[in-house]
């Protein structure tokens, strides 16, 4: 068998069981795209958002956890324009949930240009985590902490 027929046998060989190998479910990270907000009367815009598994410190242990955060663009960027988004999780494998509020400030930074983010992080502990936002109805993020 030539050099270049034996590597084509083999390139087939590996395909066929990268294909066949059962995929993982876990998915480490999430996102919801851009909606239109109302802040106030005076400041509207656009926030999307984003959760990660991230590790948590609890009592000097490392546990699973989630971070969420938003970007908040209400095209004014001195400071006078704040949104403040709900952020609820519920772990559907133990049961446990919480809740939380996450400010982001729409304003401009000299060095890195605008900034309107915000995050909170929770103990989440291992499993199937859904995050659902105010900013977002109807929208969920599902990752595996």
């Amino acid at each position: 068998m030539t050099p270049i027929r034996a590597a084509g046998a083999c390139t087939i060989a590996l395909t066929a069981l990268w294909l066949w190998a059962p995929s993982a479910h876990a998915e480490p990270s999430a996102q919801l795209d851009r909606v239109p907000v109302v802040a106030s009367s005076t400041c509207a815009g656009n926030v999307r958002a984003e959760a990660q598994v991230t590790p948590v410190q609890i009592d000097g242990r490392l546990d699973n956890g989630v971070r969420v955060a938003i970007h908040y663009d209400a095209g004014i960027y001195d400071g006078s324009c704040a949104l403040t988004v709900t952020a609820d999780w519920t772990n559907i494998d133990t049961g446990a949930s919480g809740s939380e509020n996450i400010t982001a400030v729409s304003t401009i930074d000299g060095h890195y240009g605008f900034i309107g983010y915000a995050n909170t992080t929770f103990d989440t502990g291992s499993g199937t985590v859904v995050v659902t936002l105010s900013s977002h109805p109807d929208a969920e993020m599902r990752i595996t902490a």
